[in-house]
C-alpha cells in the first residue's frame, strides 16, 4: 500500500512579513532605506550612523514611519534688554585729546612793519579805509586824531607808532583803520594793511620768542605757528590799558 507524502510545513507569509517591520524587530532593521526620511543634506553613511546611535526617532502618522534626527530644543528668544550706554574708559582721553587738537581760535589779522598780527575777531567791529582824520591838539604822537564814523566820534591810534615800530603812512594804498571795541569803548587802529579773518588751531599757539618780535612781550599772547607763516597774537587790553584807564578812547 503506497504511502502519501506528508505536506511540507511552511511559515505563514503574513507573520513573516510582519516580523520584517521595524516595530516587530524592535528597531533593528533601521538600515531599511524605505523607512528613513532623508534630511535636506548629508552623506548616507552619516545618516545611517545617526540612526544606529539612536539619534533618530519616528514621527507619528499613517503609513511607514519616517525617521528624523533628534534636535535639541530651541530656546525661546529672551526679552530685549534695555538699551545701555557703552562707556569706554580708554577712549575718553583720546576723544578729549582730539577735541583739544581740533579747538580753534577765530582771528582777524593785519600787518605792521611786515609782520602779521592777530586779534580776537569778536573785538573787531569793522575795517574801513583811511578817511580824513581830524587832529587833536596836545594829544600823544601815536594818537592821529578822531574820525566821524556814521555820526560817532572815535579816536584813531597809530598802532605801529604806539608799539615803537615806526609810523603808518596814511596815504598808503593798503593802510586801513581797524575799528575795535574794548571795554565798551570804540577805538580805531591805524595799521599798514588788513590781512584776513581765519581760524587757527589752539594747539599751534606757543609763547612768543624774543627773536620773533620787536615789541614788548607783555603786549602779546603768543605766536600761532601755521604751515608757512607766523601770526603774532596781540592782547589789545594790555596795549590800550593806559588809554582806556585815562578815558583816552572816549565813551561808546
Amino acid at each position: 500500500m503506497a504511502q502519501t507524502p506528508s505536506p511540507r510545513k511552511r511559515a505563514p507569509r503574513k507573520k513573516a512579513a510582519a516580523s520584517a517591520t521595524p516595530e516587530a524587530a524592535g528597531g533593528e532593521s533601521i538600515a531599511d532605506s524605505s523607512r528613513i526620511a532623508l534630511p535636506s543634506s548629508g552623506l548616507a553613511a552619516d545618516i545611517l550612523a545617526l540612526a544606529a546611535s539612536g539619534a533618530l526617532e519616528p514621527v507619528g502618522g499613517s503609513g511607514a514611519a519616517p525617521l528624523v534626527e533628534r534636535r535639541a530644543p530651541v530656546p525661546e528668544p529672551e526679552a530685549a534688554a534695555a538699551p545701555t550706554h557703552n562707556i569706554s574708559l580708554f577712549g575718553a582721553p583720546v576723544r578729549e585729546e582730539r577735541k583739544a587738537v581740533e579747538a580753534t581760535e577765530h582771528l582777524a589779522t593785519f600787518f605792521l612793519s611786515g609782520e602779521e598780527y592777530g586779534i580776537d575777531v569778536r573785538l573787531v567791529q569793522e575795517i574801513i579805509r583811511v578817511s580824513e582824520i581830524t587832529q587833536v591838539p596836545r594829544a600823544p604822537a601815536f594818537i592821529k586824531g578822531v574820525i566821524n564814523l556814521r555820526g560817532r566820534i572815535i579816536p584813531v591810534i597809530d598802532l605801529k607808532q604806539k608799539l615803537g615800530l615806526g609810523e603808518v603812512s596814511e596815504a598808503a594804498r593798503q593802510s586801513r583803520i581797524v575799528v575795535v571795541k574794548v571795554r565798551d569803548r570804540l577805538v580805531g587802529l591805524l595799521v599798514d594793511g588788513a590781512s584776513q579773518v581765519l581760524k587757527v588751531p589752539v594747539a599751534s599757539v606757543e609763547a612768543a620768542p624774543e627773536e620773533v618780535v620787536e615789541i614788548d612781550a607783555n603786549y602779546l599772547r603768543g605766536v600761532a605757528k601755521l604751515e608757512n607763516r607766523l601770526i603774532i597774537l596781540m592782547d589789545l587790553t594790555k596795549v590800550l590799558a593806559l588809554e582806556l584807564r585815562e578815558g583816552g578812547a572816549g565813551p561808546e
